[in-house]
């Protein structure tokens, strides 16, 4: 369930760096990999007035999906795609109240970061085609000279300076939480065989370097290259001088791009292309009802109305919704539901008075409905309780103490019917509005993120 996000459940950002710093990277570089829907909810997220400890206030995900018009796929997709090239990080936690989650705001890589990152570069020149590539990289790039052919006499630290007790410090020097790029934790390649195969060329030294480890990650993931071609590339590109052996990403980058398109005769891999195809496929998996609510979430109260009713509006109805929509702002599937519902009580074949359909809208401002499913069990609950109290005043009566009598019911849409049978009588979750609870829920996450660790 912590992957199934409904808009009642509660978010908060932890940012702590402006991203608007990073705007035009973003632009450059990101937009054409991961797209629109993905930025734009990245510059929303790191939007967000955050306090004393890097956190925002509390939101519903209504939120998002109201200001970014996202139906929950394509937020889910937009954040996986964030969270993959490491732009986003998501913590979820599950308490007495409910769901929350923490969405961390990741540094956005600069460019000089970008173009030393061998499988975003390649990405970028697969996406955009290298004339803009090469257009772009040759306006940021830092490196706007070239020293192949200069001998590097930089000496390291260590060469010069000595630390004792270097090792107890280590890892708190080498481990940062930096912009690092894409998330490959879960993909596995086995460096193991790689530097056997190495050891027989005498070069397993040239991937001892953790950098070098995770750009070569990174290119046999885009190229899907096995430890043994891997060594051969290696071997070709690799230079040997005075007994030292180095490599250059670049080169290996390029042969392997030769290899994939010339050799394997594959098509040069874009991040679409890659994408996850079950994660393409969960908007497929959806009940009728869900299709339903999806389709009256999504479409305007002209066209809902004239397929659902066969009515083609005046310019006085419409002016007349137009007023009554500025008057209690509903999102557009409760808008919908409620112009239907007014219909169909009223016993009208067009649209009845304004008057009429304000009175019911007066009612339904209060019940905090966010779309279309929480119009329909609302609608559904009145109808229900109408018919109990039918019920009641039925034997209470005098006039109605003939058993054949049939009760009466308020009408109800033939298609809310169809619709709604499956869906069970008692909801899953209440209107959520910001409780005691709520915020009894939100101060216990607080605890759990802001918890030190045993010492």
């Amino acid at each position: 369930m912590k992957d199934k996000v409904f808009q009642k459940d509660f978010y908060c950002v932890y940012n702590d760096y402006n991203v608007s710093l990073r705007t035009t990277e973003l632009n450059l570089l990101y937009l054409p990999l991961v797209g629109s829907d993905a930025v734009k909810l990245y510059q929303f997220l790191g939007s967000k007035m955050i306090g004393d400890t890097n956190l925002s206030k509390n939101y519903l995900h209504y939120d998002i999906f109201d200001n970014l018009a996202l139906d929950v796929n394509k937020f889910i997709i937009a954040r996986k795609k964030l969270e993959a090239i490491g732009l986003l990080q998501s913590f979820y936690i599950n308490n007495s109240s409910g769901k929350q989650y923490v969405y961390k705001i990741k540094e956005a890589l600069s460019f000089f970061e970008f173009f030393n990152t061998p499988i975003l570069c390649q990405l970028l020149e697969n996406t955009i085609g290298n004339s803009e590539y090469n257009e772009i990289k040759t306006y940021y790039s830092f490196d706007k000279v070239s020293f192949n052919n200069f001998e590097e006499l930089t000496v390291k630290f260590s060469d010069i300076y000595n630390l004792e007790n270097l090792d107890s410090y280590e890892s708190g020097f080498t481990k940062t939480d930096l912009a690092s790029g894409p998330n490959f934790d879960e993909y596995f390649f086995d460096f193991s065989k790689l530097n056997y195969y190495l050891a027989n060329s005498y070069l397993s030294e040239v991937i001892e370097k953790s950098n070098i480890k995770n750009d070569i990650l990174g290119l046999a993931h885009l190229y899907k290259v096995a430890p043994s071609d891997m060594a051969k590339a290696i071997e070709k590109v690799a230079d040997v001088n005075a007994g030292e052996s180095t490599l250059n990403v670049e080169k290996l980058k390029n042969y392997l791009t030769q290899l994939y398109v010339n050799v394997r005769k594959q098509e040069v891999p874009t991040l679409d292309k890659m994408l996850n195809k079950k994660l393409v496929e969960e908007k497929e998996q959806l009940t009728e009802e869900d299709k339903f609510i999806r389709e009256v979430d999504n479409i305007d109260y002209i066209t809902y109305l004239n397929k659902q009713k066969g009515l083609v509006l005046s310019n006085v109805d419409a002016r007349n919704i137009t007023e009554i929509q500025e008057k209690y702002n509903f999102p557009t599937g409760v808008l919908n539901i409620l112009l239907e519902y007014s219909i169909n009580t009223s016993n009208s074949s067009g649209l009845p008075h304004k008057n009429y359909i304000d009175k019911i809208a007066s009612s339904w401002q209060s019940q905090r409905l966010l779309g279309a499913k929480d119009a329909i069990e609302f609608v559904r609950k009145s109808r229900n309780m109408r018919t109990v109290r039918k019920n009641v005043e039925k034997t209470a009566s005098v006039w109605n103490s003939n058993t054949n009598r049939k009760v009466y019911k308020a009408p109800f849409p033939e298609y809310l019917k169809q619709q709604m049978e499956n869906i069970s009588t008692i909801k899953s979750s209440q209107n959520r509005v910001v409780t005691q609870e709520d915020e009894d829920a939100y101060n216990e996450m607080m605890k759990e993120l802001t918890r030190k660790k045993d010492t």
